[in-house]
């Protein structure tokens, strides 16, 4: 009599089979995600220039030169300008308190509480957190290159990574209007904070250029800028202006 084997699978076969599905998965989706969330951040990132310049081409057409938004040495100014950026970028929630980490793992110079300050921030419906940094005295006698002030952008709000050059980046805003991402060294130095290479004419913590300014630096505090801090590229905004160019996050 002959015997003849059945079609089916043993179980000894199903165990082995699901065993190397779930080691290869366990390989091969943490990287799939991570390409995912990161092509997400830089969509992010393209959508968060193009709502920010429009917003500053809006409110030129309504309130005149960046230089006459505000009296820039006055301690009114940042709520006169994020007033004006409310007014074309409604802020649909509270802004929560919550910190921010440079590309080398420390704690960034972003001040926590102005974060989570409503008259500081605008959080928008697509999640994104647009805080404004810094101030600085910007008027009608400067350069038009001159840097009026910064806004920080989370492109997913209080979201993990909440990491400088990842998911979130800086903008200045120029007296003539312009909007430009941060430039500087990206990745940063793990230890360094020597630039590679000239910014838009502020520092990276957004605290001015080179002249006086009685606006805050990106930690909050009133302060006069005078060129390039320490922190310029040791804290990695100069990914700002990378991930725009390449569109991609490499590090």
């Amino acid at each position: 009599m002959k015997h003849y084997r059945s079609g089916a699978f043993t179980l000894a076969e199903v165990l082995v089979t699901l065993t190397i599905i779930g080691v290869i998965a366990s390989l091969t989706i943490p990287s799939l995600r991570k390409v995912s969330d990161e092509k997400a951040y830089v969509s992010g990132l393209l959508k968060a220039y193009s709502e920010l310049s429009s917003a500053t081409k809006l409110i030129r057409r309504e309130s005149g030169p960046v230089a006459l938004w505000a009296n820039y040495s006055s301690d009114e100014a940042a709520a006169s300008v994020i007033e004006k950026y409310k007014s074309v970028m409604p802020s649909v929630g509270n802004p929560s308190l919550y910190t921010i980490q440079t590309l080398n793992g420390a704690t960034s110079s972003v001040d926590s509480s102005s974060l989570a300050d409503s008259t500081r921030t605008i959080l928008a419906a697509d999640g994104a957190l647009y805080n404004l940094a810094s101030v600085n005295n910007c008027t009608a006698a400067d350069a038009v290159s001159k840097n009026c002030f910064r806004f920080i952008v989370d492109v997913n709000g209080k979201k993990d990574p909440n990491m400088i050059g990842v998911d979130v980046y800086a903008f200045d805003v120029m007296k003539n209007g312009d909007v430009l991402p941060a430039q500087g060294k990206c990745p940063p130095d793990e230890k360094s904070g020597d630039s590679s290479g000239q910014g838009s004419g502020s520092d990276a913590s957004g605290s001015g250029s080179s002249g006086s300014s009685s606006g805050q630096d990106a930690s909050g505090e009133d302060g006069a800028g005078g060129g390039q801090s320490a922190d310029a590229d040791s804290e990695g905004w100069g990914c700002t202006a990378r991930v725009l160019q390449e569109k991609d996050i490499s590090w």
